[in-house]
């Protein structure tokens, strides 16, 4: 019994190192870039303009920013399998007319975020239970 525990606790730091590394390859959002295609909810739709692009960056520490359609802004998330869950995000404090209602609609459909498909350069993040689906197309 002895030499057994001595030999478990001896891997111990072996697979403490493992651990992280299988985390980060089942995390198939990280290091990707995405544009905001539209948000839809029920049998509503909003596309952003090329005027209030509308993006998201996953890092692999687990982190994520990106432009809403005035502001810049950061939260960090979380994957296991294809649920995603994201943090309040936090963001640049600036004005733009006409489009802080949509901006706002955005960041809490993120912070809602339930679980997301990923099918090609295309991914859907669907939120509030059900309520809604953000659609982005991978960026280069």
């Amino acid at each position: 019994m002895g030499y057994v525990l001595r030999s478990l606790f001896a891997m111990l730091p072996v697979l403490s190192m493992v651990a992280p590394a299988a985390a980060n390859e089942a995390n198939i959002l990280a290091n990707t870039q995405w544009e905001l295609e539209s948000i839809v909810e029920g049998r509503t739709a909003w596309e952003p303009s090329d005027r209030n692009e509308v993006t998201l960056v996953f890092q692999a520490d687990g982190k994520a920013n990106g432009k809403a359609p005035c502001n810049y802004y950061f939260t960090s998330y979380r994957v296991e399998g294809n649920t995603l869950s994201m943090s309040s995000a936090g963001s640049t404090r600036m004005f733009c007319a006409g489009v802080m209602e949509r901006e706002s609609q955005y960041l809490r459909a993120l912070e809602q975020a339930d679980s997301f498909q990923l099918t090609g350069d295309e991914l859907r993040i669907e939120y509030g239970n059900g309520r809604g689906t953000l659609i982005f197309e991978r960026e280069d």
